[in-house]
């Protein structure tokens, strides 16, 4: 029987404009063995296109797909998409979803997180008391009742079906899907079965696999610099010290309890900032270390940190020892490509101080690993510019390339309104009056809901109280639970008719990986240019990324801003049919150093606003 071609493997009966030459392009490029970095528009059909022509090289050459996404509906995607792919095909597609081992433990695990729960799952396991993991292996072999289970999957399953037939057969769901990764073509998974150095080498492990033995596809590909500089830092506060001492005493750990207060003591003397407006400073490596070395030996309290958290992990599981443990072994890492900061925050239970660790350059994780696998895909619709994305990862072998949408260019319109600004300079009653009224102007000149994102919550308050509109409104809160979330959004989706304002900020929950669909949103107004906090990390990065390409200021500051703009903007046509209105509302977006960022399909930089959406929305007068 004739090898299946590539065309066969392409879920779909025909392929929309755009979308072929991407498919060209990640067939070339998996030829090529390298990495294409994909600027792909929403609606061209990224998840189709790369597993497709991942999986018809996988098979040809004997390798597996990685597909990785940090957003759990991405899975549900994944999955559908395989599920046509193996219907086309006729022949059965082996895949695993993997998302992290916490949550696929059938145990009572409610309050552990990170090293907690890692701790936990190893001690029961090795003790012979978790029932679950008993029932999947035998001496570290599949029992026979878990082979059974295997045997019956004979379809691309969401991590959450493993999860119900696990837990209905008494097993653990992390252990079969595991178990399916072995022998899966497809594994499905977050950046960190990747990236995380400890996560990706207990799974190669066991998986008995090399980074050669992998074609990569990374989805929503721009925030992946920003996850894994997050993933890689780390930080000792003031409640976590305060927790330890608490928790030292109440399991009777008195020599450690003087060694925590001195270290809390050092972390507020290493906080007296000169100046009263200044409240975070650089902090030397060996300062910190020097000072607590007049105390304690360094490693001797990190050993003993480690052996009551494992002694109170037996009682409680849970154990902040073992954070401020952590935080000191990071503490050890390397200068390069990191930055070590004192600061004062506030929270919700008030102020305290943080000492961070925090990682610079994702490259130091991601170059080795992504010039090492056989090829790859990173992708997103706000992966722009392309080469800041090469440079930031360390990616030797890349192919950049950008594609149009699919979507026709009549149903948006696409407006830089250069009246206002939120830049700091500017900033006071008498602008914010003005936006307001841009922002009330536009709200009842676009039918249906709309919304607005600011670049904080606290402009996006003072600015919304002028706002006058007959229209509901509905404020995001940062803090809101997954519950809270979908809630305030069910609300919201639901005045589509008569009209509701989303007021939210640019990079919060609201502006990134939530589509509204249809009628749902007509138009997007992203007020201000969301610039980081020009705080000590933020000068840092733009520093380090100077030295090391020239380019601080776009790395660093710039472009990161104008994604978080891409990505609200990219918030209100999700498919061909909808319509709707994308506004950027602040001068400096006409400036030639911020212009250049955008895609140049169709936008306008004009003060007509008025005339151009009733033109647009069909309500001229």
């Amino acid at each position: 029987m004739p090898s299946p071609t590539l065309p066969e493997f392409f879920p779909h009966e025909l392929i929309r404009a755009g979308q072929d030459k991407l498919v060209q392009d990640l067939d070339q490029t998996f030829q090529d063995k390298k990495i294409l970095l994909a600027h792909a528009p929403t609606g061209l059909g990224k998840t189709a296109s790369a597993l497709s022509v991942a999986l018809y090289h996988a098979l040809k050459d004997k390798k597996k797909v990685l597909f990785l996404t940090n957003r759990h509906t991405q899975h549900q995607v994944a999955i559908e998409t395989l599920k046509l792919i193996q219907q086309k095909m006729g022949q059965e597609i082996k895949c695993a979803d993997l998302i992290g081992k916490r949550w696929m433990c059938s145990q009572e695990i409610a309050n552990l997180f990170g090293n907690d729960f890692n701790e936990f799952c190893k001690s029961v396991v090795e003790r012979g008391e978790c029932e679950f993991y008993n029932n999947v292996r035998e001496k570290k072999a599949l029992t026979i009742e878990a082979k059974v289970l295997l045997s019956e999957i004979t379809s691309p399953l969401h991590n959450e079906q493993i999860m119900a037939r696990s837990k209905e057969k008494r097993m653990c769901g992390y252990e079969i899907s595991l178990a399916l990764a072995k022998k899966a073509t497809v594994i499905i998974g977050d950046y960190y079965y990747l990236f995380n150095p400890h996560v990706s080498s207990t799974l190669f492990t066991k998986l008995e696999l090399n980074m050669e033995d992998i074609i990569v596809i990374i989805d929503e590909g721009h925030n992946l610099p920003s996850r894994i500089a997050e993933m890689m830092s780390s930080n000792l506060t003031t409640f976590m010290i305060r927790n330890a001492i608490i928790e030292a005493k109440k399991f009777n750990y008195g020599g450690l309890i003087g060694w925590l207060q001195e270290l809390n003591t050092i972390i507020t003397k290493l906080a007296e900032f000169k100046d009263i407006k200044e409240n975070e400073k650089l902090v030397a490596k060996e300062k910190f270390m020097s000072l607590l070395a007049q105390t304690v030996n360094y490693d001797q309290f990190v050993d003993e940190l480690e052996l009551a958290a494992d002694e109170i992990r037996k009682k409680q599981q849970k154990s902040y020892l073992a954070g401020i443990a952590g935080f000191l072994n990071a503490w050890k890492g390397e200068d390069q490509g990191y930055t070590r900061i004192i600061s004062e925050k506030t929270g919700k239970a008030g102020p305290y101080l943080s000492l961070s660790y925090i990682c610079l350059d994702a490259a130091m994780v991601t170059r080795g690993i992504l010039n090492q696998i056989h090829a790859g895909v990173i992708m997103s619709g706000t992966l722009k510019p392309a080469f800041m994305y090469k440079d930031v990862l360390g990616i030797e072998k890349g192919v950049e390339r950008e594609y149009s949408s699919p979507f026709p260019a009549e149903n948006k319109l696409s407006i830089i309104v250069p009246e206002t600004s939120t830049k700091y300079a500017l900033r006071g009653d008498a602008m914010y009056v003005k936006i307001a009224q841009k922002c009330s102007e536009m709200a009842s000149l676009i039918p249906g809901n709309v919304a607005f994102f600011f670049p904080s919550y606290q402009l996006r308050d003072v600015i919304s109280n002028y706002i006058q509109t007959p229209k509901k409104l509905f404020w995001e809160k940062p803090d809101w639970s997954k519950e809270e979330k979908e809630v305030f959004l069910a609300e919201f989706k639901a005045t589509s008719k008569t009209g509701g304002i989303l007021l939210g900020v640019s990079g919060g929950s609201f502006a990134e990986g939530i589509d509204y669909p249809g009628d749902l949103l007509n138009g997007v107004i992203v007020v201000g240019l969301p610039l980081a906090r020009p705080n000590l990390h933020t000068q840092e990065i733009i520093k380090y990324y100077d030295a090391k390409f020239g380019k601080g200021w776009d790395y660093g500051y710039i472009y990161p801003a104008i994604n978080k703009c891409l990505q609200s903007s990219g918030r209100c046509i999700r498919s061909e049919t909808d319509k709707g209105a994308v506004i950027y509302l602040d001068e400096r977006f006409a400036w030639q150093n911020y212009f250049i960022c955008f895609p140049r399909g169709g936008l306008i930089v004009s003060k007509e606003y008025g005339k151009m959406l009733k033109e647009f929305f069909g309500n001229e007068d």
